[in-house]
């Protein structure tokens, strides 16, 4: 920001006297001459600027189309080099020994023709069970099997889903980590490079990985391609899987490639090569030149390497514009500019000194008048606090947006010093402002916290410039101030938010899948119940182990309740009664020295929420509330109140939180506890976060998680040394509370076929066993496509349906569809490991008949199956 000078009072210029006809010939004349002068200057000026234009945009697409090409053809001849030994694998029958392979790859002479190609290898897969006959046939192998130090996988993960891949065969060895015995599939990315070379036949690049030769760590990249047993090339992934022999790999260093793709290119600029494909964002994989920092790309391409999306991204350095002749279009234009102005000069003094002197006087005149005219209007209107000082820094211009700011009128604020708006605990630092501001050749800008007029505490961004006369001497310095408290607390509520958002995402999966677990352990543990009658130490076992099942599920459902997904019991909810039911329970759970105050508004309308789900929220509450006052007395007040709360009061109370304004039940939980400071508040409600030393768990994120499940809102104010208030709000209902239903009368004994549908083997034995016990006749499939087969076979073979939602090849939303158009009568009982909420959406507004979310006991099975079968049929269903 440029400085500014602001005028209290217009200056008193004169009023010039003009002559009625000035003389027009040379007038004329004179502005002819500075209307062809500056045309052509114009146009000789653009010309070269655009002929200047246009050799530096050739000079960039030239440097592009060549390292474009160069890195296309470095990666086609690696991978010629790696088909020309597929075919050789191919044909011959025998694999290669290690002198044979080395013989071969020394005639490829890879150092010499091919900077970068580090190393060529085979990669043999193993299958679990045959690591040992592998190592016995191989005895040169033994005790060298080893794990890759670039991008591992756990122990347990490197031998899943195809055995391990194992570099049996690698020449040269010195430039890489590409070794006989050395274990690909133990390194996540040249893994899955591997897979998808494997299933589609083609060459597939890893992402980067960190050779670690004997001259230090190395960036590097491994191109896979499959080599199959026979003559014809195979068609299909399961043909693919079934005739793998190997791989051939190459080993490629990217420092050495970009060296040799930018040989005798333009130093003047950058290339780096980034690789689009990985799961967590794109990631550098190698530079070339140093590339400028702060600078955005000036041109990127995306290239297809090996089945990766690369992008080619080049910058421009500033050595690119040290040239010869790069200012010729400044001077065409200065010059003609010069050569116009003074053939104008010479002509118009024609004209009369006096009249041309009149002239420019009265030009002055108009343009400082309309000068003063924006610079008071900018004072007036700017919604920045602009504050003029002199060289004394005594305040002499105090615009209104510094009245609304700081709260100080313009007559209180001018002629003192502007420090009055700085914290007590800041005054230290502005001398070294000021001389930062008065000492350096631009302005200063910082951020710094202020204090009003009422003492509230503000965050503002101030932008300092110091004002000079022609001479360099100081007349004063312009500060301009903008209030950005606002903007940096929302700023850190959407921070927050997302924040917890992600954590979410990431809790909800890990319940889903625990959940699936669950089910097969807790099923197990019912069946065995049944064999082990009678033997009652078998028998207190299996209850421990179902105990301690029990418990995993509630972990699960407290991991879905932070998700916001748990499975919600909604009904009419007075909240007054449900704190009133855990008064001994809550009492019982706080410190004795605790006194547990409860502050109820009678007649609070209904609110629509799950009693369980709630009853926590208040038990974490009350605890937390116990545990931050101590061992010393203390007070932890429960608070409910009915009250409208109005749009702006939602947006001010409850920032990023989607509230409708109406009317609410409020609940506050209150103590006067050790409070807790913003970096606490910030994460308190992270998972396992806790601020004691024997803490752990959920507690208050499962909470959030409640909260945000009922669209409810959350607010948290907190003193340090004074105490802690959480604020939920719920939106009232209008319905009434409901009375308990009577206990539903016994269910006659039922029979049917029952379609069993899991991709688990475990889960549907589980099921099967469970319901032929109950007398039921079962049939299996491992997924959707099965079951979708099945019924089109048999389509009144069946009268249930026990579906999964998760499954490969045809999931159970589909599966459901299709289920539904060939059997309009038959009975669908959905499961998932998510809600019913969450796993109904992908149904098209059609609804099963009925829904169990894992882990549920088999009993609930048999139950929920019967439930289905003696219902009464749907609305348009034959009966």
């Amino acid at each position: 920001m440029g400085p500014v000078a602001f005028f209290p009072m217009p200056l008193p210029f004169p009023s010039p006297a003009f002559p009625s006809r000035p003389p027009r010939g040379p007038l004329w004349l004179a502005l002819g001459v500075l209307a062809v002068g500056l045309a052509a200057t114009l146009l000789a000026w653009n010309g070269a600027r655009l002929r200047r234009i246009e050799g530096d945009r050739g000079r960039l697409a030239r440097f592009v189309g060549r390292t474009e090409w160069g890195l296309r053809n470095r990666l086609g001849r690696y991978e010629d080099i790696l088909r020309g030994a597929q075919g050789i694998l191919a044909l011959d029958r025998d694999d290669p020994t290690p002198e044979e392979w080395k013989a071969y790859v020394d005639r490829l002479d890879l150092p010499g023709r091919h900077p970068g190609l580090a190393s060529l290898a085979f990669v043999r897969p193993i299958p679990e069970r045959g690591v040992e006959a592998f190592l016995r046939a191989r005895p040169r192998l033994k005790g060298r099997l080893g794990r890759p130090v670039a991008d591992p996988l756990p122990p347990g993960e490197a031998a899943l889903d195809g055995g391990r891949f194992v570099i049996e065969l690698c020449e040269p060895r010195s430039d890489g980590d590409m070794a006989p015995g050395l274990e690909l599939s133990a390194s996540r990315s040249q893994r899955m490079a591997a897979e998808r070379a494997r299933d589609s036949g083609n060459a597939v690049l890893s992402g980067l990985l960190y050779f670690s030769p004997e001259a230090g760590r190395k960036e590097a990249v491994t191109l896979f391609l499959p080599v199959y047993a026979g003559m014809d090339a195979p068609t299909t992934p399961a043909e693919r899987r079934q005739r793998l022999r190997g791989w051939v790999s190459a080993g490629i260093l990217l420092r050495p490639l970009v060296d040799d793709l930018l040989r005798g290119e333009d130093g003047a600029l950058a290339f780096e090569i980034v690789d689009t494909f990985p799961a967590a964002g794109p990631r550098r994989l190698a530079t070339g030149g140093e590339w400028p920092e702060g600078t955005a790309p000036s041109q990127i391409r995306t290239l297809d390497a090996g089945g990766r999306a690369w992008q080619l991204r080049y910058a421009i350095r500033p050595g690119f514009y040290h040239t010869e002749g790069r200012n010729q279009p400044l001077l065409i234009l200065v010059g003609g500019l010069i050569l116009t102005f003074s053939l104008t000069t010479m002509v118009w003094s024609l004209a009369g000194t006096r009249v041309r002197a009149l002239g420019l006087a009265q030009g002055m005149n108009a343009s400082l008048s309309e000068a003063l005219q924006r610079t008071r209007s900018h004072m007036a209107f700017t919604p920045l606090a602009v504050i003029e000082t002199d060289a004394a820094f005594r305040i002499r211009e105090w615009n209104p947006a510094a009245k609304r700011i700081f709260g100080y009128g313009r007559e209180a604020a001018l002629g003192r010093d502007p420090r009055f708006l700085v914290p007590p605990e800041l005054q230290s630092e502005v001398a070294a402002r000021r001389e930062a501001l008065l000492t350096g050749a631009a302005g200063l800008r910082l951020t710094m916290e202020n204090v009003t007029r009422t003492g509230q505490r503000i965050l503002c961004d101030w932008y300092n410039t110091a004002l000079r006369d022609g001479d360099g001497r100081l007349l004063g310095a312009i500060f301009m101030a903008d209030d950005i408290t606002e903007r940096r607390r929302a700023e850190s509520v959407l921070q927050q938010t997302q924040k917890l958002e992600s954590l979410g995402v990431l809790a909800g999966g890990i319940a889903h899948d625990f959940n699936n677990l669950l089910t097969a352990i807790l099923g197990n543990t019912e069946m065995a119940l049944e064999f082990a009658r009678g033997h009652l130490d078998l028998q207190a076992a299996l209850h421990r182990i179902e105990s301690t099942t029990q418990r995993g599920s509630d972990l699960a459902r407290q991991l879905l309740a932070y998700a916001g997904k748990a499975h919600f019991a909604v009904k009419p909810l007075d909240l007054n009664a449900v704190i009133a039911e855990m008064g001994d329970l809550l009492a019982v759970s706080i410190s004795k020295k605790v006194t547990l105050l409860r502050d109820l508004q009678p007649g609070l309308p209904p609110v629509e929420a799950d009693a369980a789900q709630f009853q926590q929220v208040v038990m974490n509450l009350v605890i937390n509330a116990s545990e931050a006052i101590g061992d010393r007395p203390g007070t932890v007040t429960v608070r409910t109140r009915a009250e409208e709360w109005a749009a702006w009061r939602l947006a001010a109370e409850f920032p990023g939180q989607v509230l409708e304004p109406g009317l609410f039940v409020r609940m506050e939980v209150e103590d006067d506890g050790a409070g807790m400071d913003a970096e606490t508040i910030g994460r308190i409600f992270d998972p396992f976060f806790t601020t004691k030393f024997t803490g752990r768990g959920l507690g208050l994120s499962a909470m959030l998680g409640i909260v945000r499940g009922h669209k409810a809102g959350l607010h948290v104010a907190s003193v340090q040394g004074k105490g802690t208030t959480f604020t939920l709000l719920f939106p009232a209902g209008e319905t009434t509370v409901l009375l308990p239903s009577p206990e539903p009368a016994p269910q006659p004994k039922v029979t049917g076929t029952v379609l069993v549908v899991d991709d688990e083997g475990l889960l549907r034995d589980l099921a099967r066993m469970a319901l032929e016990g109950a007398g039921f006749r079962v049939e299996e499939a491992r997924d959707g496509a099965e079951a979708v087969e099945a019924v089109g076979r048999r389509p009144a073979a069946f009268d249930a349906v026990l579906l999964d939602m998760t499954m490969p090849r045809m999931g159970g939303a589909e599966a459901f569809q299709r289920i539904r158009a060939l059997a309009p009568a038959m009975r669908v009982l959905l499961t998932s490991g998510y809600t019913q909420a969450d796993s109904l959406e992908s149904l098209e507004g059609l609804s099963p008949d009925g829904f169990l979310q894992k882990p549920f006991r088999m009993g609930e099975l048999v139950e929920k199956m019967r439930e289905l079968l003696v219902a009464p049929p749907r609305r348009g269903m034959p009966e």
